[in-house]
């Protein structure tokens, strides 16, 4: 989800979140998560004021390039 520098500020991105929690709501879902680099305070701040907590246990692990192909080949 990205909302660009020179639409913030005017409900889009709040329009976009609430449509998901809309989704999830509908689908029966007990929450639904996403991911905020922690430098980025303008977007905490914002989620924040939505409701949202941010996870001070939780890490988010990828494998990609080589890795992943090394990994898919895998028996």
């Amino acid at each position: 989800m990205f909302v660009e520098p020179a639409a913030r500020g005017k409900g889009f991105g709040k329009a976009l979140v609430a449509h998901l929690a809309q989704i999830a709501v509908a689908r029966g879902c007990g929450r639904f998560e996403w991911a905020v680099l922690d430098w980025n305070q303008s977007a905490i701040d914002f989620y924040r004021s939505l409701g949202a907590e941010l996870l001070p246990d939780w890490r988010i692990v990828r494998v990609s390039g080589e890795a992943l192909g090394r990994l898919g080949a895998r028996e």
